[in-house]
């Protein structure tokens, strides 16, 4: 990031954090308790009662042999459906995230016999809904495609995947390659995290992928400190990495990049143990759009734990759609570094992304932050804690919401960038966040952050301002608590510089309904 506003940055508060706030927090990623939506300033906060994200229903067959269709029915939609779905006894057995919400699912993982089957549906605003639950029956061990074992010669095996459109089972074991790759219509399929594909020499990637259709599920892939990635996909359409375990790499767990679309990672657990890169790296452009990370457990990176990197400003389409859902990440730091260029939970450069239901601790500067051409943007439900800043807009970033999420121990809980070289970020909407015990301020909009609407946020505990408007105007401040603190402002309007050295003041802001309490009352 290009620069940092006064008084933004300071030590980092080692507290102890209560992020179950169970009467703030009820449900990680539900309705926001009131319609929230990104708009120009001057609409009410609140337009409309909450109502379900939508109405699903599993569509798909009943009786599961081998590789299956699953389908879902979404109807009465309000918002646009991020991601469905589908469950099998409780356990997600895989997510689509774009219509018409199909998933090839391999059931003979599955134990023979009976199951119900639920889906579940989230949509941009973080909002979920579940269809009732239905019987399925499920035939056991699989009959097609190609097995192997540590014993096998794995010569076959590797040709077979690089050609495509085979499926390869591979038994319990330790397999240790040079390189794999998967064209298109490859499924490679292990039997669990005891299936273990090991480096046997240096590399740039373990695992490549090209191609359409390809999967690979249930195993470990173990950089023995030689590979620097574990999975390159390059220039491919829907591909699924699920149940994947990532170790012993040197760079990037998983990195994608080319003209590439519905690229997915689900369920996996990608263990950077100091890795100089990221835990998921996507280099979105134009030509990509729909990549996700779902349900994912990241620890141990020096740059970040997610990263779609879609850096050019002013993009209408750039990286749409990316998805950041219901992940887990923690202890992304470079001892050696502090500059405000890595070290960031989740950063998201496209356009209309959602990162929704995340928990992101333990970073070196900012749990959340949006680059690139960040419209349409959705950052709901998060838990944030133990970082500079919580949740960070780089210039560039419009028409977004920012809702519900709960940032705890922070120096500022959200931070908006100021305009600089041309570029810069307003009417975006800040509302029922909650951020507990921030150094210097709650909300610090930077210059030309304006028409802006913050309503309805609370801040407990910690110093500074509640919100800081500096060089800032145009906005909406109105409904915001602080709780716990006295003495410190609640709202402070001061004036700064633009890039040019003109004077920057902050003007026409409407203030209302702010106010201080001693405690504060469960929502």
């Amino acid at each position: 990031m290009s620069r940092r506003s006064a008084g933004v940055v300071c030590a980092l508060v080692l507290c102890a954090v209560a992020l179950l706030l169970s009467a703030i927090d009820a449900e990680r990623g539900g309705p926001l308790g009131a319609r929230a939506m990104p708009s120009r300033i001057g609409a009410p906060v609140a337009v409309e009662p909450v109502r379900p994200a939508a109405r699903v229903t599993y569509a798909g067959p009943r009786r599961l042999e081998g590789v299956e269709t699953l389908r879902a029915r979404v109807a009465r939609a309000r918002e646009r459906i991020v991601a469905v779905t589908f469950l099998v006894d409780g356990d997600p057995v895989g997510t689509d995230t774009k219509a018409p919400f199909a998933l090839d699912v391999d059931t003979s993982r599955l134990a023979a016999g009976r199951h119900r089957m639920r889906v579940t549906a989230v949509d941009r605003l973080g909002t979920r809904a579940s269809g009732r639950a239905v019987r399925v029956t499920t035939g056991g061990a699989a009959r097609d495609g190609m097995t192997a074992s540590p014993a096998s010669a794995l010569g076959p095996v590797l040709a077979a995947l690089a050609r495509g459109h085979v499926t390869v089972r591979l038994a319990p074991g330790r397999y240790t390659v040079s390189h794999l790759e998967l064209g298109s219509g490859a499924r490679l399929i292990g039997a669990g995290p005891r299936t273990v594909l090991a480096a046997a020499s240096s590399g740039w990637s373990l695992v490549t992928i090209r191609g359409r259709g390809v999967r690979l599920a249930d195993l470990t892939i173990d950089g023995s400190r030689l590979a620097e990635r574990a999975v390159g996909v390059a220039g491919s359409r829907d591909v699924r990495l699920e149940r994947i375990r990532v170790r012993g790499i040197l760079e990037t767990g998983i990195e994608v990049w080319g003209e590439h679309s519905g690229v997915s990672v689900q369920d996996s657990a990608i263990a950077g143990s100091g890795a100089r890169g990221a835990g998921v790296f996507a280099l979105g452009s134009d030509g990509s759009r729909d990549t996700s990370v779902i349900r994912t457990r990241i620890r141990g990176f020096r740059s970040h734990g997610i990263n779609f990197a879609q850096r050019f400003y002013d993009r209408p389409a750039a990286a749409l759609h990316a998805l950041a859902l219901d992940n887990d990440i923690r202890d992304i730091d470079d001892p050696a570094a502090a500059v405000g260029t890595h070290e960031g939970g989740i950063w998201s450069g496209g356009v209309a992304a959602a990162i929704i239901g995340n928990r992101i601790a333990d970073t070196g500067w900012d749990g959340i932050q949006t680059v690139g051409s960040s419209r349409g943007v959705t950052i709901v439900g998060n838990h944030v804690a133990r970082t500079l800043v919580g949740i960070y807009l780089e210039h560039e970033t419009n028409d977004s919401l920012i809702a519900r999420n709960v940032i705890a121990d922070v120096g500022t809980g959200i931070n908006v960038e100021w305009r600089y070289d041309g570029a810069g970020s307003s009417a975006n909407t800040f509302v029922e966040n909650t951020i507990l015990r921030p150094a210097d301020a709650g909300v610090f909009v930077d210059v030309e952050g304006d028409r802006n609407r913050i309503a309805e946020n609370v801040v407990v505990g910690g110093s500074g301002p509640l919100v800081v408007l500096q060089g800032a105007s145009g906005n909406l401040v109105t409904g915001n608590r602080a709780c716990g603190r006295p003495g410190e402002p609640l709202v402070v309007e001061q004036s700064a510089h633009h890039d040019d050295g003109r004077a920057a003041h902050s003007l026409r802001n409407r203030l209302t309904a702010n106010e201080s309490a001693t405690t504060c009352r469960s929502r």
